[in-house]
């Protein structure tokens, strides 16, 4: 049996919504657990700490905005994601200012959800207790460095060239676990092209650009020398 992706706990007073979630998510390899309310989230947070947590903004009870904050008096590194319905996406921005990694919106775009989660649960890793492992393995800081740069895009550079990048960085970590070193190089060459393109264009910030340039050399380092 393959080990899981990571924890993830959904967090939503309507059953069909946590249903669609679970599955999708079970079905890519994560565990996951569920909560019908923010009395229940909490005290599933506080009993076996997820790596990430997708929370409806609108619950009856404690609604998702004060479950974050108690959350966050909880656990200071653990990524949230906030579940919102488009008339909601004011106030799902917001959250970002009480420490949401970010926010989805229903109906779900998976391909973004799928990208958001994976960029979460690279940000809990970054700053969990676990750090200076994580910081020692050269593929999750180049993730954890990408996500970190694309999500300080714009809005269009974000939906291109942040996209691509995003799926390169995920890319060439899969390969190198699978010891796919030839294939690997390919996805960090795709990287070091988009960085160019990216910074050409004046989407990437100097300082963004060279925390992942960095990064990328350690990966390439990481690699073993082609015969």
């Amino acid at each position: 049996m393959s080990p899981s992706l990571g924890r993830i706990l959904v967090v939503d007073d309507e059953a069909p919504v946590r249903e669609v979630l679970s599955e999708y998510f079970t079905s890519q390899g994560y565990t996951v657990d569920e909560a019908p309310n923010g009395d229940e989230a909490l005290a599933t947070i506080r009993r076996d700490r997820p790596d990430l947590v997708l929370l409806d903004i609108r619950m009856p009870g404690i609604d998702g905005v004060e479950v974050l904050r108690r959350i966050r008096k909880l656990d200071g590194t653990l990524s949230v994601i906030m579940v919102t319905a488009n008339e909601d996406v004011t106030l799902a921005r917001e959250t970002l200012k009480l420490g949401a990694f970010d926010y989805v919106a229903k109906p779900f775009d998976y391909e973004y959800l799928d990208r958001t989660v994976s960029a979460g649960l690279v940000q809990s890793s970054a700053t969990s207790a676990a750090d200076e492992a994580v910081k020692a393995d050269p593929w999750r800081r180049l993730a954890h460095a990408i996500f970190r740069a694309t999500r300080a895009m714009n809005a269009t550079a974000r939906a291109s060239t942040g996209t691509r990048l995003e799926a390169a960085a995920l890319a060439a970590a899969r390969e190198a676990a699978a010891r796919r070193a030839s294939v690997a190089t390919e996805h960090l060459e795709e990287i070091e092209l988009l960085l160019s393109i990216a910074a050409d264009l004046g989407d990437l910030p100097g300082t963004d650009r060279t925390l992942v340039e960095t990064a990328l050399e350690a990966a390439r380092r990481a690699l073993p020398a082609a015969r």
